[in-house]
């Protein structure tokens, strides 16, 4: 939890660096804090929604919490901004996962 305290200081400092919120987030995610993980996501995807990393993490929260049509619709979101943004590699994960869901 020391981690987590650091990156919520940093993000107190720095509340337009969507990394740290992300980072904030994926700690919530490792602790088994879903809900705070969820709702962090959802705050940088509202927020920062060029900060393609989330869109992964978020559909998948998603899909754990079986909300699929929720899922589909970050990954469908998350697909279209790897593609602006030249992020070929990224693109075919979000893909590749949703297609897992869909099919």
């Amino acid at each position: 939890m020391q981690r987590l305290k650091i990156l919520q200081d940093w993000s107190e400092k720095s509340p337009n660096d969507p990394f740290l919120h992300f980072g904030i987030a994926m700690e919530y995610l490792s602790s088994e804090t879903l809900d705070m993980a969820l709702e962090k996501m959802e705050y940088i995807a509202e927020n920062f929604p060029d900060y393609l990393a989330n869109y992964y993490q978020l559909a998948k929260l998603y899909e754990a919490r079986n909300d699929e049509a929720k899922a589909i619709i970050i990954y469908e979101k998350g697909i279209e901004l790897a593609q602006l943004q030249g992020d070929k590699k990224t693109a075919g994960e979000l893909r590749s996962a949703f297609e897992e869901l869909t099919f």
